[in-house]
C-alpha cells in the first residue's frame, strides 16, 4: 500500500469509529439521545439495565443520565461560560423529548412486567 492510500484508511477509521462504538453496545435497556447541532448528529447510547425502573430513584437517575447524554451530543461544554444559542436549545429540546419518550417505554414495560 501506498502512503496515501494508508493516510487515507486510517482517516476513515477514525472517522467511522465514534459512529460504530456509539451502536456496538446497545440492547433493549438502553436509550439512545440524538442530538443535531448544526448538519451534524451524534449519538449516544445510555445504559439503564443496571436500574430500577419501577422505582422513584431509578427513574430520577435515568433522566439525569439522558439529560448529561443530551447536553454531550449537543456540545454543551460544562464550565463554559458562553450563553447556550438558540441552536444548542433546539438540539438540546429535542434530543431530551426523543430519548424521554424511549425512556418512557421503559419504564413502562418494566412497571407491567
Amino acid at each position: 500500500m501506498t502512503r496515501k492510500t494508508l493516510v487515507a484508511l486510517a482517516a476513515t477509521m477514525t472517522l467511522a469509529l465514534p459512529a460504530a462504538n456509539a451502536f456496538a453496545g446497545i440492547n433493549d435497556m438502553d436509550v439512545v439521545v440524538d442530538g443535531r447541532a448544526g448538519t451534524e448528529t451524534r449519538s449516544i447510547a445510555v445504559p439503564m439495565g443496571d436500574l430500577n425502573l419501577a422505582s422513584t430513584h431509578g427513574v430520577r437517575v435515568a433522566d439525569s443520565r439522558i439529560t448529561k447524554a443530551a447536553k454531550k451530543v449537543c456540545g454543551w461544554m460544562n464550565g463554559s461560560i458562553v450563553p447556550a444559542t438558540p441552536d444548542y436549545r433546539a438540539c438540546f429540546g429535542d434530543a431530551l423529548d426523543g430519548a424521554r419518550a424511549d425512556l418512557d417505554t421503559l419504564i413502562k414495560s418494566q412497571r407491567q412486567g
